[in-house]
């Protein structure tokens, strides 16, 4: 999946402005104009397009998850490589962070699109790759799970 598209099904979700979606990332560093983070925001068939690496992805929801909860007390952070990939799963991870769900919530997040979840079929989203429960999450799964976080989110 393009990080584009989680990109702006979150900030959909979140209905979050320009300047919002600016100052998560001018939190480390990144000064972007109006008019990237609209080139940002646009689908790839659109004028002005720019495809968005997954560090910055990576940025934004860690950037979203020291928004929402906080940056932690004596913790270094960490620049993010270049060259790092993000998984669906580790998306649904950062996001269940940022917003503090815990295993009812999630699931809860998933029924408001009308998608059940065994706790072993969630549990196994949340595993490391390496274990032999891992499930990786699929596009589907994920930008649903999105949309849900954003009516679940309306309902608070």
């Amino acid at each position: 999946m393009r990080t584009n598209d989680i990109f702006r099904k979150i900030t959909n979700a979140l209905s979050m402005d320009t300047q919002q979606i600016q100052a998560l990332f001018a939190a480390t560093n990144i000064d972007l104009s109006d008019k990237e983070v609209a080139n940002l925001l646009k689908t790839d068939y659109q004028p002005g397009f720019e495809a968005m690496p997954d560090y910055i992805l990576l940025i934004f929801l860690d950037n979203l998850i020291d928004a929402k909860r906080g940056k932690k007390a004596d913790t270094v952070t960490e620049p993010v490589a270049k060259h790092q990939k993000i998984a669906n799963n580790e998306v649904l991870k950062k996001l269940r962070i940022a917003f503090n769900l815990h295993e009812q919530d999630v699931r809860d997040v998933f029924k408001l699109v009308t998608i059940e979840l065994t706790k072993s079929d969630l549990s196994a989203l949340f595993r490391k790759p390496g274990n032999s429960h891992f499930k990786a999450c699929d596009d589907e799964l994920l930008l649903d799970f999105i949309e849900g976080l954003g009516k679940w989110l309306q309902q608070k």
